[in-house]
């Protein structure tokens, strides 16, 4: 089987356990998918996403700040298409056939996406031990972090606190 193959076969597994946990209505405390943002493994709360996608063309909008890279069509609905890891840490996600667009659920904002530099797979933060260090808050971390078996650190996403927040809000250049 060749290495595109198993790469694809991977993702629809991945996306299909994604999909179910969602329908299982996976515990919070527990239902995570496991992204990468910039220099970061990331948490992100399955409650707080609706779907994963291979990033799409994304057309870009004059006048915003460089993490706004613009607004792409998804199924007939456009959507503002964000790149967390410029917003955290100045540092542009690569977008390569690894990158994904999270779109976040509609509890939680309308017709908001973010780039990921690659998907991991489903986390169980029950199966991971709290990091000793807590880091400082920031626009759309939480200050908890987690620590698996392989002695990753986990930051957790706040999907909720980033689209609320004054930065988030007014991605255009004043």
């Amino acid at each position: 089987m060749s290495k595109q193959s198993q790469l694809r076969e991977y993702q629809t597994n991945i996306l299909a356990r994604l999909e179910n946990a969602k329908k299982a209505g996976a515990e919070t405390s527990a239902g995570y998918l496991g992204v990468v943002i910039g220099s970061k493994n990331v948490l992100v709360n399955l409650q707080e996403i609706s779907e994963t996608l291979p990033v799409t063309e994304i057309q870009p909008v004059p006048i915003v700040k460089p993490w706004f890279l613009g607004v792409s069509n998804v199924r007939g609905v456009l959507y503002a298409i964000n790149d967390i890891a410029q917003l955290l840490e100045a540092t542009f996600t690569s977008i390569s056939s690894n990158a994904r667009l999270l779109l976040i659920s509609e509890a939680v904002s309308s017709n908001v996406a973010f780039v990921v530099e690659k998907m991991i797979g489903l986390r169980n933060i029950n199966e991971m031990k709290p990091h000793e260090v807590e880091l400082e808050e920031s626009a759309c971390l939480k200050a908890q972090t987690y620590q698996d078996d392989e002695n990753r650190i986990w930051h957790m996403l706040d999907c909720d606190k980033l689209v609320r927040s004054k930065e988030f809000a007014t991605p255009y250049i004043i």
